[in-house]
């Protein structure tokens, strides 16, 4: 289906004025956790600088080292891939305001968007879908996957607005989610930042459980967080870091605390 420019980025515009309860709140925090390289800390224990009030008992005690200094310390940067399911179940309606989960996903997918280039993250935004399923012998059934670059590495939100609102017209086809999966854990592993995440939005439809243990396997092994978001299905609950969204209200509560709390337990 083709759409304008113009509509890509009214429908752009729609979602990021549609704010779901609690989202300014998880996102603030979000963005202080993430929004620098580098950070303040205090070393203690000095002969000069800033008097120490919690040293006072050590001064009694006959210490002169009960002065503090501030030091620059350098933060573990991060890099964030969003990974979104496009493929044709995903234009299938749920919930009480009966909005498609690819709608959700591009919600998700441009508020994100915005905190992430706030705090001058670096991220990518790729859909996925596949050709129809080929078989080439007995066992053997090949998907070719399609990734979409929304918004690729290097490319502000702002430069990718148009594309970022095309997202709910660009579910269709089937799920190569093995393959797509994979080759966005082997892109984040080239990165250069400490801290690597794939953000991954999917209802996970013909997800077979062995291949998701074996992709969060490789995950850990190269040191990528995943996290994975259900829309309106617990199938991704076989990933270590997984919750699933049923409305568009839970998008900040869900979405967004998950990954909130994942950098949290990396710092």
């Amino acid at each position: 289906m083709q759409i304008s420019k113009r509509h890509a980025d009214e429908q752009y515009a729609r979602v990021l004025a549609t704010k779901p309860s609690g989202l300014g709140v998880t996102s603030n925090n979000l963005r202080k956790l993430l929004h620098s390289l580098d950070f303040v800390g205090w070393s203690s224990r000095e002969d000069s600088g800033r008097l120490d009030r919690r040293a006072l008992t050590r001064f009694a005690a006959g210490s002169k080292n009960i002065f503090s200094r501030r030091e620059l310390v350098e933060a573990e940067t991060s890099a964030i891939s969003i990974l979104i399911d496009c493929s044709g179940s995903m234009n299938d309606l749920y919930g009480k305001d009966r909005i498609s989960r690819i709608e959700t996903a591009q919600a998700v997918a441009i508020h994100l968007s915005k905190v992430l280039q706030q705090a001058r993250v670096p991220f990518t935004v790729v859909g996925f879908q596949g050709s129809l399923p080929e078989v080439i012998s007995n066992s053997i059934v090949v998907q070719t996957p399609h990734l979409i670059d929304f918004k690729p590495w290097g490319v502000s939100a702002q430069r990718a607005t148009s594309a970022l609102g095309y997202i709910h017209h660009s579910a269709n086809s089937c799920t190569p989610d093995y393959s797509a999966i994979a080759v966005q854990l082997e892109d984040l592993h080239r990165r250069p930042e400490g801290r690597k995440i794939l953000f991954l939005l999917t209802d996970a439809q013909g997800y077979v459980p062995q291949h998701m243990i074996h992709l969060q396997a490789l995950a850990d092994k190269l040191g990528i967080v995943i996290i994975a978001i259900g829309i309106a299905t617990n199938e991704v609950k076989v990933f270590v870091n997984a919750t699933c969204v049923r409305d568009i209200s839970q998008l900040a509560e869900k979405s967004f605390n998950a990954l909130l709390a994942t950098v949290r337990k990396k710092l």
